[in-house]
């Protein structure tokens, strides 16, 4: 049981984890994106259903944090401010590769990059937690999918491959 008397997250913090848990939902909106764009290919279709189920899964851990409001957590360990700016660069690069078709091998690439980039915008690496119960559920939470980058790589060696 969580303590209601434990420290909660400013509401800059909370903000923040609102602009992860719709970033984590974009990102699996574009793998939803790559799975029908490349369908004919069922294998490829598979993977990107799997990756964009396991981003969703990202955005309700967030979700589940701002209901929390913070409680069980101390603080964000990043610059707020700076990664709020990222995250809107990113969203705008999203909206950007959504209006076009990029090859199976493109989109592999660009899907690796990005998840190198949000490799770091887990909560159980960006908070601070305060209740250790907490912590370890979104640690256990994430531990299913670690393997993001190395699938996609495994998948982009395979077409290149061919």
């Amino acid at each position: 049981m969580i303590d209601k008397t434990a420290v909660k997250l400013p509401m800059a913090h909370l903000r923040f984890l609102e602009g992860c848990a719709s970033f984590e939902a974009k990102t699996a909106e574009l793998y939803h994106h790559f799975e029908r764009l490349y369908a004919d290919d069922a294998g490829l279709a598979r993977l990107w259903r799997k990756t964009a189920l396991e981003e969703e899964n990202h955005a309700q851990q967030f979700d589940l944090a701002i209901r929390l409001q913070g409680v069980g957590m101390e603080r964000v360990r990043t610059d707020v401010s700076q990664a709020v700016t990222n995250l809107h660069r990113l969203e705008e690069f999203m909206e950007k590769i959504m209006a076009s078709k990029p090859s199976p091998r493109e989109a592999l690439a660009l899907a690796i990059r990005l998840e190198e980039q949000l490799s770091v915008l887990h909560m159980s690496s960006i908070v601070v937690f305060t209740d250790l119960k907490l912590k370890k559920l979104f640690e256990a939470m994430m531990d299913h999918d670690k393997d993001h980058v190395s699938v996609l790589r495994d998948a982009l060696q395979k077409l290149q491959g061919n």
